[in-house]
């Protein structure tokens, strides 16, 4: 035990000395990761974005005219101002079925009579609205 004390007291000043050495080396690397604030500045907000990667570039170029559009409100009147529709991607409308092989030719009748009915409506969502409208309710076997 004498032993143990004695190798202590003998490595304490030592071990102080590592200890101080790891922590001010632990501190400085934190300190020299720090931004130093030389980075560009953007404020809050939504930002324009680039849209010659984006999937729909024409929602994409008119989102970032309402971000520059809206970019001096805040709070209730940016939300209001941002929040204005979107135009909607216009989608060609689906093609025909050949009813010659459907299981169920009145069925498939009713669905190319539907498309023909629908086919002026310019968005998917008032397409499948039509489309909704116009066939009959299947019935339950």
């Amino acid at each position: 035990m004498a032993m143990l004390q004695a190798y202590l007291r003998a490595s304490t000043p030592a071990f102080a000395h590592l200890l101080a050495t790891v922590a001010a080396a632990t501190f400085a690397t934190a300190a020299a990761a720090m931004p130093s604030g030389a980075g560009p500045v953007k404020g809050p907000g939504a930002h324009p974005m680039d849209c010659a990667k984006a999937k729909d570039q024409v929602r994409c170029a008119a989102l970032n005219k309402d971000i520059e559009a809206c970019k001096d409100k805040t709070g209730d009147a940016w939300r209001e101002c941002m929040h204005r529709p979107a135009p909607a991607a216009k989608v060609a409308p689906p093609k025909p079925r050949d009813c010659a092989k459907a299981r169920n030719q009145e069925r498939c009748e009713a669905h190319n009579t539907a498309l023909e009915s629908c086919k002026d409506k310019a968005t998917r969502a008032e397409h499948r609205k039509c489309m909704a409208g116009q066939l009959p309710v299947p019935k339950k076997s």
